[in-house]
């Protein structure tokens, strides 16, 4: 790596600490500069306010939820049995955390500080929301077509199992953080499927173990 980008990544680094440690509000760039450990004037060679590097310091997070929701959320309910439904509910829930646990801090600001300052982040978190929301509901309706589900609203449906991950995630990883997150990720899969009014007994007895 190269002496800019370390000094970008340095930068980077500093602030998501000065973030976490005052909050946006109180954060000023000469405390940024100060933790990163280089001269006021060096700030403004890569960054034009402490808002774009809030945005830069929680690009990485969104960015991966962003993929992560258009490549798994496609196949949310795929499978022709049960069992294939459950498991493919069950791989997307845990990238979902497996992606949160990687980018607590991150997380944190993005829940704390961007969702309260939304002239920073509205436009992300809306693009977001409606695709996570268009795909969730066309496999809710690809998953009813197959007699597996049964629910009145699959617009409703979907808005509601976006603030589940989302409210629940924030709470469980960032704010009580001694949750066993291999029983986190089974109870949201039973939780989401009863929700949906999924039928167990499709082709398979009951939900099938998964660690």
């Amino acid at each position: 790596m190269t002496r800019e980008p370390k000094t970008k990544a340095a930068l980077i680094e500093a602030a998501i600490k000065i973030f976490e440690q005052k909050g946006f509000q109180h954060a000023r760039v000469s405390d940024i500069v100060s933790a990163a450990g280089v001269a006021q004037g060096t700030f403004y060679i890569y960054f034009r306010s402490k808002e774009e590097i809030f945005r830069e310091s929680c690009n990485g997070f969104i960015n991966q939820i962003k993929e992560m929701f258009i490549q798994r959320t496609k196949h949310l309910f795929d499978g022709d049995t049960a069992d294939e439904i459950i498991r493919n509910l069950y791989q997307v829930v845990s990238d979902i955390i497996d992606i949160y646990q990687k980018n607590l801090a991150v997380a944190g600001l993005l829940f704390r500080e961007g969702i309260g300052n939304g002239r920073l982040f509205k436009e992300i978190y809306e693009d977001i929301l409606s695709i996570f929301l268009s795909l969730i509901e066309e496999q809710i309706k690809k998953a009813m077509s197959k007699g597996f589900m049964s629910i009145e609203d699959t617009e409703i449906a979907s808005v509601l199992l976006f603030g589940l991950f989302e409210r629940s995630l924030f709470y469980f990883m960032l704010i009580h953080q001694k949750t066993d997150i291999s029983k986190l990720k089974r109870i949201i899969v039973d939780f989401v499927l009863k929700a949906l009014s999924f039928d167990y007994n499709n082709q398979c007895a009951s939900m099938p173990p998964i660690s």
